[in-house]
């Protein structure tokens, strides 16, 4: 069977010729014979009909291709390549898939959607960049990308060539290629150029774009834009551009033809008139130039939206606001212009019609419009428009114009203005994209009009197709060279491929004596016309092949282009290449008082791309600046930029020069095409015109392309890919694994024995056309074959286990029923059985309980009987003991009552006499307080005063001992400070070990600082103690004056029970006497009470012992009165109380001992025994007090720590300078000089001792003067107490004095002193006030009542209970000072030992090495967590923190230690009160951070100091005082918290630099991880299958090498990812934190892979749904045992569902499922993702019904709003959530690694 037969076979698809659908597909009914006349076809139609055959079978019809092969991106592939194969592929593609963009070879075909598609976004640029063209759907962007790719690799020019006819998207296409370029090759400069390139494009299509019958917006002009590049490291930066046009369509400024517009921007400025009033515009239906089509608005387009867009691109692109100005009014001149009527003119006195002359009105509004607006003379542009000026020989002679004349001048000056504005605006642009800068290389996009036919073309349309001619040309010179290198490259042997060759076309129109050559010939005639231009033609060019006449008339001529034949009218030729315009009225607009008019009408034509290649620089105006030796090029530039009249080129010779040039250009360049279809005439969406079709691609060489690829060998597979494929063909043993190549040559040997019909080549296998199908063919048949015996065994195998299936059941069912009555049988005897043994104990059951009913009611009865007998005898005896009970308490009632009536009678008899008698003893005292005696006692208050007074004399002298004792110790210090000097002359001999020593020292040094610093603090709580230690002190007196008080007080009571009440009374005034009322009076009332109770205990024991000895009478027997009865019953309050005292300590003694001791001689000794007892407790605690007030000496410390301070920053200095001179060798000078400066410090101390002596010496005497015994004077004479007095004073003032001198502790004492002055006179006063009250009260005491001594009782208690809760107060704090002095004279005395220790140490240092390892830091006792630092060292801490943390570094220390250093360096600014200090901290430390960010730094820096931030930031929180930050914290962090500064704003500025940091932390991995994901992804297959487009040619790489070698690429993305999580772990990054990144990194993951399984539709299959589900399994399997949480893997969702879409089943039955499979994926990835799916030989077709439902169903989905997009936004990502996180980090266990280098700037506190 040859292959045409097998190929032809019943049900093959081939192609028929059809009248309006061009070709229609149909179905062999029978098998193709060789030699038969016939083949019986079945068209789509359902027609049948039979294809008449040549008997060698030469007009078989074209097949189909493969089903495999269908919708592929590039058509070269097709294995038959022919004229309906690439019209189905790109149907398919553009109507069922919706996929604008196929590749054909070089080319990039490009149809018009007529419709808004996302596929220019910024994500689909980010998917293209770095893709190699033919790794992902073709696009522009791909061809883009191809070309920087190279101008990169090769440093070359490249030019992007953009045709195609009008409406068919040319301008679009250059504009996204445009806007690729400035994308990816964004500027360095500041100008922003890519900018400015894309501001461009509006500016160009409102000046050359207009509305059409083809095309709402087709340009009117060629455009070919160069973008310049620079090399900058080898990375190409757009650096400017320029852009150069072609032949701008003139005519159409003052013609339209129906249903088109004039250029845009004159319906924008209409549309925009109010903003410019000045221009008196109206609506464009008002103009004569904008009238004429009928159709002056676009449908969806804004015209005034359109103008500002407009004006604010000219902004961009450097236009002035003056010169946008002048060209709106150049534009409104032209309209106006436009609306000049010419009338008739008739003769001078008739009616009469002069036809040779015209007439415009002088006041003509538009006339004198149009002079305004260009500031030109309107007559004279009146005149020159109604005359004519002809030169003759010596004169010139004017000539009236008629109206057709007038109109034609009119029109050409309008056309010719348009133009030259037209060309200053292209000059501006290019001086504005052109920095001057020099350039590297270029990239040109020629926007250029395709091959246009009408039914009437003139010259425009002739210049059109003349310059797709020579394009085509170099197009196919250039696929020519393409296929040679690809057959050289592989080094198989080729023949000449014979293709269309159109150089005879050109040569009909350029050559000599061709078209353009007679033409200009005949415009240089004088008498010149159409006609016989049109007859010339006739005559010289009907030798050309190419050349036809017409069968009738002169008028038009044929050219046979490559695409067709065109029919040119020659109406209107000449004209159009004169171009003319009356030379006078250029004169009046040059004129023109308009700069920018006047600048405009004198430039002159150039040909900018000429010209460009040819010189240096060019500005405006034509005028050219070449370099000096090239003279011969600047005439020949000379003499085309400023021609003669004579010599003045025509438009066609111009024209031609250009094209010329452009030509040379892009031959020079690698040019990449693309080619815009048009699908339809109606601008339908998605709508298919095959016909029209068709025509353009036969025009635009695409077809051409296909016919020169099919001449070779059009189908070439990668022998990987043909292994894959078709080794199922090959027979096992002709399969050899190790040699792939020769596997693929024994199947293509096997199947195709014509060695012409493929080549082997270094890589590919190349095949001719149809031969990839002829093996799809048997492939089928194959696999079809295989399939049958494999479903033949299979559904044995299915038949078989589903009879051994039956019959084991059958069986099972046999069995279960024989053994199911087997077990009812033993059941029912097992029944029976049962029921005789239930029955025989059911019986039973029944008489027992029969039994034990009776026994149980019987026993019921009986008890019941019992019961209520006993209850009747209780009730009786009950009833009996009641009635006794009531008679006794009945009794009893009457005999309280009788008694009590007694005792209150006996009460007030009582109370009676006492006050009778208290009365008489008030009297007595009244008197006594009025004699000379008590005036004494009153005045003893002053003695207290005197002695507190001579106390304080006594401390001060204590002061001046400990000073004359710190003297002493200065000379000793001076000893140490020798001693340090003698040990640093040493050091001199051995400068090897001088480092060490200097590190040790330093050690030292710092120790000394923080202890100072330590000290100091001590110091300043010392000295807010003090003064609560006087208060202390004062208590401590008044409580041993009222302890004295007491223990007389109880001695007077006791004498007081033996004597009479005459003794009672004088014991009375002798308390009151003996009270120091000066001291203690205010604790007067409260003894009153305690004495009372005292006094009625006393008497009831001594009338108990009287009884006992017969001694006791009626008399003596005391009864409590009322008052006293309530005293006794009130609680004890306050363990310091007299009562409380007494009590503990003597009465268990007396009543113990009262047998034995029955007098009252007795008591009065145990009182004085107790008596005694309480002095000696008095004497202790004034020793205590003493040794107490010896000890705090906190003047001699604060000398002391000052004095050592400065000893020490000396020593400092003078170390540092012995330092300095070591290092310059001049360190004897330097001991020299210290060691003088030493002695002359010790002479100086020496006199400051001996002054001070003096000093002290004085003062001893003076105070010497003021002995305790020579106050004794004071109660014997007032005089003399006066005279103490002053003398005390002015001892005071010379105290203060000497406080002063000594230092300012002794002035807070002063002012303590005289606090305490005011605090005795207030008491004095208070006193005063209570004496009054006393005596008030003893006055009134007769007549008081009970209830008033009730109250004055309760007033006592409650002032009483006030005094005890002040004084346990105080005594409280006494007890807290009393220990923190206790702590803080133990931390001084350590700190003492431990600068002798350390003075010591340095003296007996040795020369050995290691002597630093004996000295140790110690650890403070008391750490405040602060790090002192100075604001001049910040920068350098900042520096050194960064520098210093390498990632070897951080690893060993706590996670964020520098944040930690950070805070407790705002925490030292906190506790200094220094809000600069820490403004500028956290300033420096965010700017650091931001510098660090900016720049390139490595992923572990970033995480370093992501994970400081965050501490940081915690830390800010949790010491900041916010309430909800701060519950967790200890008591010690409380006390930590920052007391001075609100940081809430830099918690803000902080949170953004966190977020910022995470943010250039996960795009620098993202960097990282790009490369790895779509090969680990999508083309990570296990048995190593690569998805590749099948044939592609060089344009994809082997995607599954990898520089790890055989590693999977899963495997590498995993471990990737599995360094990066170590590295959070190392550097202690929070596992909330790093979830989120890597929630980041696997978004980005997805994004990257679904945005390119989206642009490769040649992958879209199963079997990658398959490979995608392995793949996202394993990632999904590290996640898990990473322990994170399910939020992490969220972002692979959609990944995740559309691996399970490419494996579901896509019929109409499924649509909902699919719907619900796909709740992450918009409408858009699902239809995009189900139209590229590519279906396997057996799938079902998917229909365009089933595309339909499942649209409308995802449409109707309930889903959040979603992007419309396909692609996913990779540069999207998360927010960062920061959240508080608590630390129980000590502050103050943080301690500074030597290796950070800190030492020197940061001091513990």
């Amino acid at each position: 069977m040859s292959s045409e037969e097998m190929l032809y076979a019943k049900g093959a698809k081939i192609w028929i010729p059809h009248a309006e659908l061009v070709w229609e597909s149909a179905t062999l009914e029978e098998s193709y014979r060789k030699g038969a006349g016939f083949l019986k076809i079945q068209t789509e139609s359902g027609r049948l009909q039979e294809w008449k055959l040549k008997p060698d079978g030469s007009n078989l019809p074209p097949l189909r291709n493969p089903a495999i092969l269908v919708g592929q991106n590039d058509l070269t592939t097709l294995s038959y390549l022919h004229e309906p194969g690439v019209l189905y592929n790109l149907r398919v593609r553009f109507c069922e898939r919706q996929i604008i963009y196929t590749y054909c070879g070089i080319i990039l075909v490009a149809i018009n959607p007529y419709a808004d598609l996302p596929l220019y976004g910024p994500n689909i640029i980010r998917a293209y960049r770095g893709h190699a063209m033919g790794e992902l759907e073709p696009h522009i962007f791909a061809l883009a990308e191809e070309a920087y790719n190279k101008l990169e690799r090769e440093n070359c020019n490249l030019s992007i060539i953009v045709s195609g006819e009008s409406g068919a998207g040319k301008t679009v296409s250059a504009k996204y290629a445009m806007r690729y370029f400035a994308a990816v090759g964004g500027s360095e400069s500041e100008t922003q150029v890519e900018r400015k390139v894309l501001a461009s494009s509006p500016i160009m299509e409102a000046f050359g774009n207009a509305k059409t019958t083809r095309n709402d917006n087709s340009s009117r002009f060629g455009k070919f834009t160069k973008l310049l590049f620079k090399n900058n490291m080898g990375v190409m930066y757009l650096q400017g551009a320029t852009m150069h046009t072609y032949l701008l369509e003139k005519s159409r400024v003052v013609y339209q033809a129906q249903g088109e517009r004039n250029y845009h921007i004159f319906y924008q400025l209409c549309a925009a008139r109010a903003k410019y009033p000045e221009l008196v515009l109206d609506h464009q239906d008002k103009y004569e130039f904008l009238n004429m089509g009928g159709a002056s608005d676009i449908e969806r387009v804004s015209d005034a939206d359109q103008f500002n867009d407009t004006v604010q691109a000219m902004t961009v692109l450097g236009f002035s606001i003056q010169q946008i100005a002048d060209i709106v009014k150049i534009l409104a001149g032209i309209l106006h212009l436009g609306n000049i009527e010419v009338c008739k003119k008739y003769k001078d006195g008739s009616d009469e019609e002069d036809t040779d002359s015209c007439e415009i009105f002088q006041n003509n509004m538009h006339l004198q419009v149009t002079g305004d607006l260009l500031k030109i003379n309107p007559d004279e542009l009146r005149r020159w428009l109604l005359m004519r000026k002809i030169e003759s020989v010596n004169e010139y002679v004017l000539i009236p114009n008629n109206i057709e004349m007038a109109q034609a001048a009119r029109d050409a000056l309008a056309k010719h203005i348009y133009a030259k504005l037209f060309q200053y605006i292209v000059n501006v642009l290019n001086k504005s994209l052109n920095n001057g800068s020099k350039q590297c290389s270029f990239i040109g996009v020629l926007d250029i009009y395709g091959f246009e036919t009408f039914e009437v073309n003139s010259f425009e349309q002739f210049c059109i197709n003349y310059a797709n001619e020579k394009l085509q040309q170099q197009f196919n010179q250039h696929v020519f060279k393409l296929e040679q290198e690809e057959y050289l490259k592989e080094g198989i042997t080729w023949t000449m491929i014979d293709f269309y060759d159109n150089q005879p076309c050109i040569d009909l129109i350029e050559s000599r004596l061709g078209v353009l050559d007679l033409l200009d010939e005949e415009c240089r005639m004088p008498r010149g016309s159409d006609d016989s231009w049109a007859g010339k033609l006739i005559e010289k060019c009907a030798k050309f092949p190419h050349f036809e006449k017409p069968r009738f008339g002169t008028t038009s001529f044929f050219i046979k282009h490559f695409s067709d034949t065109v029919e040119y009218d020659v109406n209107g030729f000449l004209e159009k290449n004169r171009d003319t315009v009356s030379k006078e009225l250029t004169n009046v607009l040059a004129q023109s008082n308009m700069s920018l008019c006047k600048q405009v009408m004198v430039l002159e034509d150039v040909d900018t791309l000429c010209t460009d290649a040819n010189k240096n620089t060019t500005t405006l105006g034509g005028r050219v600046v070449i370099s000096a030796n090239r003279k011969q090029q600047l005439n020949e530039t000379r003499r085309r930029v400023v021609p003669s009249k004579q010599h003045k080129k025509t438009v066609g010779s111009q024209f031609q020069e250009s094209l010329a040039s452009l030509i040379s250009t892009l031959h020079a360049t690698t040019p990449h095409y693309v080619r815009c279809i048009k699908p339809n005439d109606d601008k339908i969406a998605f709508k298919w015109e095959t016909a029209k079709i068709i025509q353009q691609l036969r025009a635009c060489g695409v077809l051409e392309t296909v016919r020169i690829s099919a001449a070779g060998f059009p189908s070439r597979w990668l022998y990987l890919d043909f292994y894959m494929r078709y080794q199922l063909l090959a027979h096992r043993a002709q399969i050899d694994k190790n040699d792939m190549n020769q596997s693929c040559r024994n199947i293509v040997l096997k199947w195709i024995p014509d060695q012409d019909k493929y080549r082997f080549g270094n890589t590919q296998i190349f095949f001719r056309a149809g031969q990839v199908a002829f093996l799809e063919q048997v492939r089928a048949n194959l696999r079809k074959k295989y399939i049958t015996i494999v479903q033949s065994v299979v559904r044995r195998f299915i038949h078989r286990r589903r009879y051994v299936r039956l019959q084991g059941v059958i069986s099972g069912i046999q069995c279960h029923a024989r053994g199911y009555l087997a077990r009812m049988r033993v059941q029912k005897m097992r029944e029976a059985r049962a029921a005789l043994i239930l029955s025989k104990y059911a019986k039973g059951w029944l008489c027992r309980r029969r039994y034990l009913r009776l026994r149980h009611s019987v026993a019921g009865i009986q008890q019941y009987a019992r019961g209520m007998l006993a209850r009747n005898k209780f009730y009786a005896m009950r009833d009996h003991y009641r009635a006794v009970q009531i008679q006794r308490f009945v009794r009893g009632v009457l005999a309280r009552r009788a008694y009590q009536k007694r005792r209150r009678d006996i009460i007030i008899c009582q109370a009676a006499v006492r006050r009778f008698l208290a009365r008489r003893k008030f009297r007595g005292m009244k008197k006594e307080a009025k004699t000379i005696m008590h005036m004494e006692k009153k005045y003893m208050g002053l003695e207290n005063k005197i002695i507190s007074m001579q106390q304080r004399i006594d401390e001060l002298n204590r002061d001046n001992s400990n000073l004359k004792h710190k003297t002493s110790e200065i000379s000793v210090l001076k000893m140490k400070l020798e001693m340090k000097k003698n040990l640093e002359l040493e050091f001199k001999n051995i400068k090897a070990a001088c480092l060490d020593k200097d590190k040790l020292i330093e050690a030292l040094n710092k120790q000394l600082e923080s202890e100072r610093d330590e000290k100091m603090q001590l110091l300043e709580e010392n000295g807010h103690t003090q003064e609560e230690w006087q208060q202390q002190k004062q208590i401590w007196c008044q409580e041993n004056v009222e302890l004295r008080q007491q223990v007389d007080s109880m001695i007077e009571m006791a004498k007081s029970v033996q004597s009479t009440q005459r003794i009672q009374e004088e014991h009375l005034l002798t308390a009151i006497d003996n009270k120091e009322l000066n001291e203690a009076y205010q604790r007067a009332i409260k003894d009153k009470e305690v004495i009372e109770n005292e006094n009625y205990m006393l008497k009831e024991e001594l009338s108990r012992l009287g009884q006992q000895n017969g001694l006791s009478s009626f008399g003596m027997h005391h009864v409590r009165s009322v008052s006293n009865a309530s005293s006794q019953n009130e609680d004890d309050v306050g363990y310091a109380s007299a009562r409380n005292t007494l009590d503990i300590n003597r009465q268990p003694d007396l009543i113990n001992k009262s047998d034995s001791f029955l007098d009252s001689t007795s008591i009065v000794v145990k009182l004085r025994s107790i008596l005694e007892e309480e002095k000696q407790k008095h004497r202790s605690l004034l020793e205590q007090y003493v040794k107490l007030a010896s000890r705090n000496k906190p003047t001699e410390d604060s000398f002391r720590v000052s004095e050592l301070e400065v000893e020490n920053e000396k020593l400092r200095s003078d170390y540092d300078q012995l330092r300095t001179s070591i290092k310059h060798g001049v360190e004897i000078n330097e001991l020299n000089a210290q060691h003088a400066a030493l002695q002359e410090e010790v002479r100086r101390r020496r006199e400051e001792c001996i002054q001070l002596k003096a000093v002290l010496l004085q003062q001893n005497q003076t105070l010497r003067s003021f002995e305790p015994e020579s106050l004794q004077l004071r109660g014997n004479d007032a005089s003399n107490m006066q005279e103490v007095m002053e003398a005390f004073h002015s001892q005071k003032l010379v105290n203060r004095q000497l406080e002063s001198e000594l230092k300012a502790i002794t002035e807070e004492h002063n002012s303590k002193l005289i606090e305490m002055t005011q605090a005795i006179e207030r008491l004095g006063q208070e006193k005063d006030e209570m004496q009054e009250v006393l005596f008030k009260s003893v006055d009134e005491y007769e007549q008081a009542d009970v209830e008033t001594l009730k109250q004055n009782d309760r007033y006592l208690r409650l002032e009483l209970k006030k005094a005890i809760t002040q004084y346990l107060l105080v005594l409280e704090e006494l007890k807290l000072a009393n220990a923190k002095l206790k702590a803080y004279r133990q931390d001084g005395g350590k700190l003492e030992h431990k600068i002798e220790e350390e003075m010591t140490r340095n003296k007996v240092a040795s020369s050995s090495s290691d002597v630093g390892a004996n000295v140790t830091k110690q650890k403070s006792q008391n750490p405040l967590g602060l790090m002192k630092f100075h604001n001049s060292d910040l920068d350098k801490i900042l520096q050194r923190l960064l520098s210093s943390l390498t990632p070897r570094t951080v690893v060993g220390l706590l996670p964020g230690f520098p944040a930690y250093l950070i805070f407790m360096c705002i925490r030292y600014t906190d506790l200094t009160n220094a809000d600069e200090d820490v403004r500028e901290l956290l300033s420096k430390f965010v700017l650091q951070i931001k510098k660090m960010h900016r720049t390139p730094h490595p992923i572990e820096n970033r995480v370093i100091w992501l994970v400081n931030s965050i501490t940081l930031l915690n830390l800010l929180k949790q010491y900041g005082d916010v309430e909800e930050y701060v519950k967790f914290n200890t008591e010690k962090q409380n006390q930590q918290q920052l007391k001075n500064f609100n940081l809430y704003e830099y918690r803000r500025v902080i949170l953004d630099l966190i977020v910022n940091l995470y943010q250039a932390l996960v795009m620098q991995i993202q960097g990282l991880l790009d490369p790895k994901i779509v090969p680990a992804i999508l083309n990570n297959d296990e048995i190593q299958r690569t998805r590749h487009a099948h044939g592609m040619r060089n344009r994809s790489s082997d995607v599954n090498s990898s520089p790890e070698g055989n590693v999977p690429a899963w495997k590498q993305l995993i471990g990737q990812l599995e360094h990066f999580y170590k590295q959070f772990q190392h550097f202690g990054l929070d596992p909330i934190y790093a979830e989120q990144i890597f929630n980041q990194l696997l978004y980005f993951v997805c994004a990257v892979a679904l945005n390119c399984l989206m642009l490769r539709g040649d992958i879209c299959m199963w079997e990658t749904g398959m490979i995608i589900r392995y793949n996202l399994g394993c990632i999904e399997d590290w996640v898990r045992d990473k322990k994170m949480s399910n939020e992490v893997l969220m972002p692979l969702a959609p990944l995740n569902q559309v691996s399970q879409l490419l494996q579901s089943r896509k019929s109409e039955e499924d649509v909902q499922t699919i719907c619900d499979l796909c709740t992450s994926l918009n409408t858009a990835q699902v239809l995009k993702v189900m139209k590229s799916y590519k279906l396997d030989d057996y799938e079902s077709e998917i229909t365009n019904v089933f595309l339909e439902k499942l649209t409308s169903k995802l449409n109707a989905r309930q889903m959040p709003k979603m992007s419309d997009e396909f692609t996913m936004d990779q540069n999207f990502i998360h927010p960062f959530k920061v959240m508080f996180k608590y630390s129980d980090i000590k502050l103050e266990d943080i301690e500074l690694p030597p290796h950070l280098n800190l030492d020197e700037f940061l001091t513990k506190i």
